[in-house]
């Protein structure tokens, strides 16, 4: 495993933050540096930033049995604020080991408004031992008050998924009243399956992130805009279509058929 080289040094030292938010464009990638930060942190005898993996704890890792480590991710399309509370009912306990828990929050940029607000006192008060690893795609959909408190450590460069310029031109049409120009970006919407599935999941991303906004200081000119009504109704609809274009629905129809159903949110 290849970790960001300040974030290796901090392991190999014992000296990571309380709370640190990992930020990548692939899932994967990101649940695997997760858990590995993790089982180092549980080690019992580490090897510099890796854990030795032979001892009890690392073999419970490969096992998915360890129970200082807890995984939290999206039900649904986000992480609910009920979740989060839960995971801060468990951080209050002590650990069933003696290095600790580690709390690992998946996609973070997904919780909302209120599960953020509910993480902010255990990231502000952690208990001793407890250390929380977040992941996310898009920490700009986190509220400041939250990436205050978080450490930013970035597993690759790549640019945002293009997918969510077309995400940002549907919610725009939408917020304009424009529905000739929405049904234009049906051709872009249909061109290949797979692109259709990224396409609904960058919707619902924006959506995210533009309720986060709205609830800012200072929201973007679309965020303040965007009716929070619209915002909560969306991703449900792409979810439904990304879940019948994964078993072959017919994309041309699909398509036009989510744009309707997301124009007639609003009227």
């Amino acid at each position: 495993m290849t970790l960001p080289e300040a974030l290796g040094r901090l392991l190999e030292a014992g000296r990571l933050p309380h709370a640190v938010l990992l930020q990548g464009a692939q899932p994967q990638a990101l649940h695997d540096t997760a858990l590995f930060i993790a089982k180092r942190l549980l080690c019992a005898n580490p090897q510099g930033a890796s854990p030795c993996g032979v001892c009890r704890v690392c073999t419970s890792f490969d096992a998915g049995s360890n129970p200082d480590l807890s995984v939290t991710s999206p039900d649904g399309a986000f992480v609910k604020v009920d979740q989060i509370r839960a995971l801060r009912d468990a951080a209050m306990l002590s650990s069933l080991g003696r290095l600790g828990r580690v709390f690992v929050i998946e996609s973070a940029d997904l919780m909302t408004v209120q599960a953020q607000n509910a993480l902010l006192k255990l990231l502000e008060e952690p208990p001793p031992g407890v250390t929380l690893l977040l992941t996310a795609a898009q920490p700009g959909a986190l509220l400041p008050t939250v990436l205050s408190r978080v450490s930013l450590f970035r597993l690759e460069q790549e640019a945002c998924a293009p997918k969510e310029a077309l995400a940002q031109e549907l919610v725009e049409r939408l917020c304009e009243h424009d529905y000739y120009g929405l049904m234009k970006l049906q051709p872009a919407l249909c061109a290949r399956r797979e692109d259709f599935v990224a396409h609904c999941d960058a919707l619902c991303l924006v959506c995210h992130r533009l309720l986060c906004e709205k609830a800012g200081p200072s929201p973007s000119p679309l965020a303040a805009r965007m009716p929070a009504a619209l915002a909560a109704a969306l991703p449900p609809i792409a979810l439904a279509c990304r879940d019948r274009a994964q078993k072959n629905a017919s994309l041309s129809i699909l398509g036009a058929a989510m744009l309707i159903e997301c124009w007639e949110v609003l009227h």
